[in-house]
């Protein structure tokens, strides 16, 4: 009989593969999908989301549209929260949200820390297929710093899709100022079905920065109007910076691939390979580990007769008890008479039938 704890632990194990089947993490970020409702509730409940050490976020839709079928539209709204000294950028990396006209039948909005909120942004947008090869002139000059704290028509005027929330400076004669960045986002999802050659897709990245004064140089790099990012986001094919208002993807060795294929049919196909590889094995195991537990399979040269394997471990004796090391009688050997082979042959003829005169001394 299979333990209650041993088949147990074999669930656990087959939900842990199944769950990292279906997750794809990207280095030196934290990858949300849609799909989880701390980001995207049935009922638009808004969650908050803290980003620490300066660590990115990248929130993607992942498979939430690749069969769009619903029956009410659908508003998400998530808040990330930054460290003191911190300000976020807020990039659209990719998307394809419908138009209708002018108006956006879907949308993504941004709402900074002092209430502005953006346009709707919707239409399609791959900046690595778009901006492979742009490039702003951003000044590098410390004097101009200011421009990243005060002036956001810089970001309006060369970047449409992406946003930024400024670094929060404590005065001493103001009360109770917010020093931190809590940052919202709004996203609208139109429950009209999806014509022929439409598809939804978003992909978002969420970068913490701070200020070049007094940063370690081997952890930050600087981007451009004193703003320094982590190191690990220079030039991994991800654009981190709002373009014109620094620069983080330009100028690198490597050749710009796709991060975010909306077809990964591909990694699909491996990934559903390698996973039913490991159940099956998972399961053959099981199996044999059934069989041994309940004496179905012989593992030894001990299992030599014919019964062994499905025999119980002991008899009862005569009390009725199990586990009795009695002998069990046997019936006694039979003998089988063989007849001999001369019984089976003719005998020659006797003496008295060959020579009567002989044998019959009456006659003499």
């Amino acid at each position: 009989m299979v333990q209650p704890r041993a088949s147990s632990s074999v669930v656990y194990l087959l939900i842990a593969i199944a769950h990292l089947s279906t997750c794809t993490r990207h280095d030196n970020y934290n990858e949300y999908s849609l799909e989880n409702e701390k980001f995207c509730h049935p009922l638009n409940k808004k969650h908050s989301h803290d980003l620490r050490n300066g660590t990115a976020a990248i929130v993607t839709s992942h498979h939430m549209f690749d069969r769009w079928i619903v029956k009410r539209d659908l508003t998400c709204t998530f808040t990330f929260k930054t460290a003191r000294g911190e300000g976020l950028f807020a990039v659209i990396h990719k998307m394809s949200f419908r138009r209708n006209g002018d108006q956006c039948l879907d949308y993504v909005r941004f709402k900074r820390t002092d209430g502005h909120s953006t346009e709707k942004f919707c239409g399609e947008i791959d900046r690595q297929t778009m901006y492979p090869t742009m490039y702003f002139p951003v000044p590098e000059s410390e004097d101009n710093s200011h421009n990243i704290y005060m002036d956001d028509t810089l970001l309006q005027s060369h970047d449409k899709y992406a946003e930024f929330d400024s670094i929060k400076k404590w005065k001493p004669f103001t009360i109770m100022e917010p020093v931190n960045i809590e940052f919202e986002t709004e996203i609208f999802i139109s429950k009209e079905r999806l014509l022929n050659g439409e598809y939804l897709d978003l992909s978002i990245v969420y970068t913490p920065y701070r200020s070049c004064k007094k940063m370690d140089p081997e952890r930050y790099k600087p981007v451009g109007h004193n703003v320094c990012i982590r190191k690990e986001y220079l030039c991994d094919m991800t654009y981190n910076c709002p373009l014109g208002i620094c620069s983080d993807e330009f100028n690198c060795s490597h050749i710009i691939t796709d991060r975010f294929p909306r077809d990964d049919t591909a990694t699909k196909v491996t990934v559903g390979a390698i996973t039913t590889m490991i159940l099956c094995f998972i399961i053959f195991i099981m199996c044999l580990w059934i069989c041994k537990k309940s004496r179905k399979l012989c593992w030894s040269s001990d299992c030599a007769g014919p019964n062994m394997c499905s025999r119980p471990d002991s008899l009862p004796d005569a009390d009725g008890g199990l586990g009795s090391n009695r002998a069990v009688p046997t019936a006694p050997m039979l003998e089988v008479a063989v007849s001999s082979p001369v019984a089976n042959k003719d005998l020659p003829p006797s003496y008295d039938s060959l020579f009567p005169e002989q044998s019959n001394p009456a006659r003499l």
